[in-house]
């Protein structure tokens, strides 16, 4: 008797090396999201200092503060335009492991 979740198909060898990101690409994604959280960890210290300023009535400062953190906001903008620019690379060659296992159907 099978059940509603062992009715899908497996995926086949083609299917799975295409899923596979390249060597280093995990890290590299990795990096940029712990970057990234320190950078909006770092806003956010900014735009509290920004409040406290706001509070004691010294515009200068808030405007200060204020841009540094539109800076760092659009950053992070550019740096996001940039990654959706650049072509991901993927590898084209077939694995040595897999080339004796070519299934014709």
């Amino acid at each position: 008797m099978s059940t509603p979740l062992r009715t899908g198909a497996w995926p086949n060898s083609e299917q799975r090396r295409r899923a596979a990101p390249a060597p280093g690409e995990a890290s590299l994604v990795s990096a940029a999201l712990a970057v990234g959280i320190l950078l909006m960890g770092l806003q956010l210290w900014i735009l509290t200092v920004a409040l406290e300023e706001f509070q004691r009535h010294n515009e200068t400062r808030i405007y200060l503060l204020a841009g540094i953190s539109a800076l760092i906001f659009l950053g992070g903008l550019a740096i996001r335009w940039l990654l959706k620019r650049t072509p991901s690379v993927r590898r084209t060659s077939v694995s040595r492991s897999s080339r004796g296992s070519v299934h014709i159907r």
